[in-house]
């Protein structure tokens, strides 16, 4: 069993290096950022990052749960890495990898969103509607598309004030909802 004490010194360890990756993509060193990428990876999860790579997001969300209860801390940071990855192999001109990453970065994001009982903070809302705006949702995993429903619909019962004050539009919601609330999903 994992203590709390192990638990923020992995989130520490792995935000440390996710910073350096940061540096390091900043000054166009994609190669040593995606190396520290796997570094943070293998410090969040205490798994091979090529391992860690081979797992679909249910797999990692099994293994960010305890007890029934998702870590939420470490569940942001490792959409935080998918993301900022997702950005480098933009870069390298690798789109296939990109979106595989981008798609999980949101998945983990959503899941964050659906797993918080209180009010969702600004920042993530704007994570999420920038990947739902990049992506293609008829591209999403079923799962995926699940989820980003299940956000939508949170979205839509929030009031006119709060949609608002996140740069939400009702009419938008409503439209992304119908455009992903189809018979295959059923």
């Amino acid at each position: 069993m994992l203590t709390e004490d192990y638990i923020m010194r992995m989130i520490n360890q792995a935000l440390a290096v996710l910073m350096i990756a940061l540096g390091l993509k900043k000054s166009g060193q994609f190669n040593e950022a995606l190396q520290s990428f796997d570094q943070a990876l293998e410090s969040l999860l205490g798994l091979n990052a090529h391992l860690a790579k081979q797992l679909d997001d249910n797999q990692l969300l099994d293994i960010l749960t305890f007890q029934e209860k998702l870590d939420l801390d470490r569940l942001l940071v490792l959409a935080e890495i998918y993301l900022e990855e997702a950005e480098v192999y933009t870069l390298l001109e690798q789109p296939d990898r990109s979106q595989l990453l981008s798609q999980s970065s949101l998945r983990l994001y959503l899941e964050a969103v659906l797993a918080n009982e209180t009010n969702v903070n600004i920042e993530l809302i704007q994570k999420i509607e920038a990947l739902r705006l990049k992506l293609t949702a008829s591209t999403l995993p079923v799962e995926t598309r699940l989820a980003l429903l299940d956000y939508l619909d949170r979205l839509l019962a929030s009031g006119d004030d709060f949609l608002t004050a996140n740069g939400l539009s009702r009419p938008d919601l409503l439209t992304a909802f119908s455009s992903l609330d189809s018979p295959d999903l059923q």
